[in-house]
C-alpha cells in the first residue's frame, strides 16, 4: 500500500481544538475542515470546527501588512456572523 492509499483518522484534538482571534473583527475564528467527513468522524472531532464540504476554493487575497497578492486555501473562519473573515 503506498502513502496515498493509507486511510487517515481524524488529526490531533489538541492541534484541532485550537481557536483563534479573528484580526479583522477580534471574534474566535475556528480551524475549517475540508472534505466529506462521516459522522462517526465529526463526533471525535472538537466541536468548534467548521466544516466547509468537499469544494474547496482558491482565494486570492492582498496581505494588509505588506500589500502583496497572495492565493491559497482558507483555513481560518471567523464565526462572527456579521464579519465572517477567512485566511490561511
Amino acid at each position: 500500500m503506498t502513502p496515498d492509499e493509507t486511510t487517515s483518522g481524524p488529526k490531533s484534538k489538541t492541534k484541532r481544538a485550537a481557536t483563534r482571534i479573528c484580526p479583522m473583527c477580534g471574534s474566535e475564528a475556528w480551524r475549517i475542515e475540508y472534505g466529506m467527513i462521516m459522522p462517526s468522524a465529526r463526533e471525535a472531532m472538537p466541536e468548534n470546527i467548521e466544516f466547509a464540504g468537499c469544494c474547496i476554493d482558491m482565494v486570492v487575497r492582498e496581505y494588509p501588512a505588506t500589500g502583496k497578492t497572495g492565493i491559497g486555501t482558507p483555513e481560518w473562519a471567523c464565526q462572527n456572523p456579521e464579519c465572517r473573515h477567512r485566511w490561511w
